[in-house]
């Protein structure tokens, strides 16, 4: 009776909303069956207990760091960063400069249409983690299986049947092929590149305007790229740093830790020496400088993980690079280009413990992981948003009714065949299923949902996170809550074969418990007096 079981605990904390709805539509009491007033009964059980239960759920901190492998700070001597999204932390005014900047470019470099710039940017319509079809213009969520999310097929702006992505692509399940084959929305700047793409798409669509899909996606990309090549992000965000970024309050702390504690740090970043300067000096002043003992600019990650290009030194007063072989790498020094075969050579990394933390997962973390052996860290940014929302009581409800109903409807369907109105009743069930999925993934993106999840898996984002990131956060200075010795280790996660006792969830607050109790206890017991005799 294992499924009865899993009723009884998932549905304590149901909301009642949705179900209130589907119990009113149903056909009179008096007239039911006895399949039928068996049903009733059990949904009835299951949503009055529902109601008294809202916060079965521990709350999860927003600012907390996450574990997907063992990390164990203590040997960590040696600590790298990223710069973009890493340390600099950008405001949301960043993506619609992005994008009306690659606009500009995409209407007068490649003479597209000056209409669009009339459009309104809508900076909420995607999110990350995206896979876009270029020969059929769509985006799409995947899952960490290759299965696309109902409801999140987009071409342009206008969402696609389950019906048209049928005929699309002969189901919701892609080959592997083709999803590698999909170029992947993975970085924070990617969002403007969807919305750019969107917008476009929706745009010649709606004015029946015939194009050429690979030509258009080169087009976009080349505009975006543009907008960083081009210098005139840089221009326009050091002009205004308070508009475009975030003070990052604590980061200067947590570095200042690090040094004192003996830890080396140093920088990897692609971004030009003097936007990244003027960023690091307004978030943590002109003496930034000091904390680092390796700085280097330009290094056009991820070759700089795998190529075998020299190191150049950068002179500040002249801006210039120079012609001169390097051969040492000193504090205080400011390098451009290189590859980090030379960098742990003339930096003395050796067998040291290295710890690298960026945003991006492939850019930034996946060689250092899979080639190097280095511990990971990744930084992603929505993750505190999502947690909050999480955190909510009306998500709390949503989740564990929408668990609930579909067991209900699992383990009753097959018997309610034959009694019509046990049939309605069961679709019903379903349709308001159907709803309350939508509602939860609203909570997120009202069109793609969540960056961390489809429905009930993974996506494909997510996988890519847990494979190359040992540990992950929304931001740098959550490291602040834990020690420069502190161990890291991951949670248990339940497999479909196992039971509730395979996934001990309440460990964490148990332990909280006992340890606050002890704490408490510590406190408050009276130390016996010192003896005054030998």
């Amino acid at each position: 009776m294992r499924p009865l079981r899993l009723l009884v605990e998932l549905r304590r904390a149901v909301g009642s909303s949705a179900a209130d709805a589907a119990a009113a539509a149903a056909p009179s009491p008096a007239a039911a069956t006895p399949t039928v007033a068996r049903l009733r009964s059990m949904y009835e059980a299951a949503r009055k207990d529902a109601v008294t239960r809202s916060s079965v759920c521990q709350r999860v901190d927003p600012r907390a760091v996450f574990v997907n492998n063992d990390l164990d700070l203590s040997r960590i001597q040696i600590y790298g960063f990223d710069y973009d999204y890493t340390l600099a932390v950008y405001t949301r005014e960043l993506n619609p400069l992005i994008y009306r900047l690659a606009l500009k470019r995409l209407v007068e470099h490649f003479n597209y249409p000056r209409e669009l710039e009339d459009i309104p940017y809508d900076d909420s319509f995607a999110i990350r983690g995206l896979h876009f079809d270029v020969a059929k213009c769509c985006l799409l969520k995947v899952d960490a299986f290759s299965q696309i999310q109902r409801g999140t097929v987009h071409r342009g702006r206008r969402k696609l049947s389950d019906e048209e992505v049928r005929s699309l692509y002969g189901g919701f399940s892609l080959p592997d092929a083709a999803g590698r084959a999909f170029p992947q929305l993975i970085d924070l700047f990617s969002l403007p590149w969807a919305g750019l793409l969107a917008t476009t798409v929706q745009y010649f669509d709606d004015k029946a305007i015939e194009f050429d899909p690979p030509v258009l996606y080169q087009d976009v990309a080349d505009s975006v790229g543009h907008v960083h090549i081009s210098g005139e992000l840089y221009r326009t965000v050091q002009a205004d740093m308070a508009r475009y970024v975030h003070k990052n309050a604590g980061l200067g702390d947590y570095l200042e830790r690090l040094v004192r504690d003996d830890r080396q740090l140093f920088m990897v970043t692609n971004s030009p020496f003097e936007f990244m300067n003027r960023g690091m000096e307004y978030m943590l002043g002109s003496g930034w400088r000091d904390l680092f003992s390796h700085v280097v600019v330009s290094a056009k990650k991820p070759a700089f993980f795998s190529g075998n290009a020299p190191f150049r030194l950068y002179d500040e007063k002249t801006k210039k690079l120079s012609y001169e072989k390097v051969t040492t790498m000193e504090k205080g020094q400011v390098y451009s280009g290189g590859n980090i075969d030379e960098l742990s050579l003339r930096a003395g990394f050796g067998s040291k413990g290295v710890l690298y933390f960026g945003d991006h997962i492939y850019t930034d973390l996946a060689d250092p992981m899979l080639r190097l052996g280095w511990g990971t860290a990744a930084i992603v940014p929505e993750l505190a948003r999502e947690i909050r929302s999480q955190n909510e009581e009306f998500y709390q409800k949503g989740i564990m009714w929408l668990e609930t109903l579909t067991l209900l409807i699992e383990r009753e369907r097959a018997g309610a065949r034959g009694d019509r109105e046990a049939e309605q009743l069961i679709h019903q069930w379903m349709d308001e299923r159907t709803k309350i999925r939508e509602q939860v993934k609203a909570i997120f993106n009202p069109r793609f949902g969540s960056l961390f999840r489809t429905y009930h898996q993974m996506t494909f984002f997510s996988r890519r996170l847990c494979r190359l990131a040992d540990i992950y956060t929304s931001r740098l200075p959550n490291l602040l809550k834990y020690e420069t010795e502190h161990a890291f280790f991951p949670r248990r996660n339940a497999l479909p074969h196992e039971n509730f006792n395979a996934v001990p969830t309440e460990s964490s607050q148990l332990v909280g418990q006992i340890a606050d109790h002890h704490d408490e206890t510590k406190k408050t017991t009276v130390a016996p007096p010192t003896s005054l005799t030998n």
